[in-house]
C-alpha cells in the first residue's frame, strides 16, 4: 500500500521490533540506557528510510499511498514533509505488528477450543462475528498509556498532573455492566461494542483494514487447515503491551494426515 519494495520487509520488521520491543533485542528492561538508545537509534533509521523513500517517490511518482500523501491537500494546504514522515512512522509500526499479534491471540484461543474452531471451518459466514468476539475477549492491545493533564481522582485513587496512567482495554472489554455475559466467549453476538481498537478520538486509524486482514486470514487458514493444535507441553509466552507470542509451535493436520 505504501509502495515499498517487498525485499525491504526484513529490515522493516527489524525496525518495527526496535521500537515496540527494544528490550527483547537488547536483552535489558525497558527504561534502561541501552534499551532507550537502541529505540532512539531505530527511530532515527526509520525517519532516514522514509526520507529517502519520499524523495524517490517525488522523482518517480507512483499510484500508492505515499504519493497520495505527497499530493494531498487540506483546505488548499499540502502536508509538510515532517507530517508525512510521522504518518509513515505510525503506519510502519502499527501496520506490521498489531494484526500479526492479534492472529497469535486468535489462534491461541482457537487451537485450545476445537468445537469453536470447527464451527468456523464449517460455516465461514460467522467469521466477522468471531473476529469481533476474539478482539474483545483476547484484546491483543491490553492497555494504552495516557498522561494526566491535571490533578484528579479515579475510583478513589489520586492522580497527579504529569503522571502516566494505563487505561486497561482488556478490563473494559470484560465489564459485565457494559457487555452482557462478558465473562463468556460467544460467536453469536450481533452487537459487540468492544474497545479492541480503543475508542473516541483515539480509535485505531487502521481498524477497518485490520478487520479485513483478520477475516481474510481466518477464512483462508480454515479453508485449508481446519484441524490444528498447540504442540503438547508448550505454554505460549506473550509479550506485554501488544500481545505477541514469542514462539508458536503448532501441530497442523492436513487432509492427507
Amino acid at each position: 500500500m505504501l509502495g515499498l519494495p517487498l525485499n525491504d520487509l526484513p529490515s522493516l520488521l527489524t525496525m518495527k521490533d526496535g521500537i515496540i520491543r527494544p528490550h527483547e533485542i537488547v536483552g535489558k528492561p525497558l527504561g534502561q540506557p541501552d534499551t532507550d538508545a537502541h529505540q532512539a537509534a531505530t527511530a532515527a533509521s526509520i525517519y532516514e528510510y522514509f526520507t529517502q523513500t519520499m524523495e524517490e517517490h517525488k522523482l518517480d511518482p507512483r499510484d500508492d499511498m505515499l504519493n497520495w500523501f505527497l499530493e494531498a491537500e487540506i483546505d488548499g494546504d499540502g502536508l509538510t514533509g515532517e507530517e508525512i514522515l510521522d504518518i509513515c512512522f505510525l503506519f510502519l509500526i502499527a501496520g506490521l505488528d498489531t494484526v500479526s499479534a492479534s492472529l497469535d491471540c486468535f489462534f491461541s484461543y482457537l487451537a485450545r477450543h476445537p468445537q469453536l474452531r470447527r464451527a468456523i471451518a464449517g460455516g465461514q459466514s460467522s467469521i466477522p462475528f468471531v473476529v469481533e468476539e476474539l478482539l474483545r475477549w483476547e484484546t491483543p492491545v491490553m492497555a494504552v498509556a495516557r498522561e494526566a493533564k491535571r490533578d484528579t481522582e479515579l475510583g478513589g485513587c489520586p492522580i497527579h498532573a504529569g503522571e502516566q496512567v494505563l487505561a486497561m482495554l482488556g478490563s473494559a472489554n470484560t465489564d459485565e455492566n457494559y457487555t452482557p455475559d462478558a465473562g463468556g466467549v460467544r460467536f453469536d453476538r450481533k452487537v459487540n461494542r468492544h474497545f479492541g481498537f480503543g475508542g473516541g478520538v483515539h480509535r485505531c486509524l487502521g481498524s477497518h483494514l485490520a478487520r479485513i486482514e483478520l477475516r481474510t486470514a481466518l477464512r483462508l487458514w480454515h479453508e485449508r487447515i481446519p484441524e490444528y493444535h498447540i504442540k503438547p507441553g508448550v505454554e505460549l509466552d506473550f509479550t506485554p503491551g501488544v500481545r505477541a507470542a514469542q514462539t508458536f509451535p503448532m501441530i497442523l493436520h492436513t487432509g492427507a494426515d
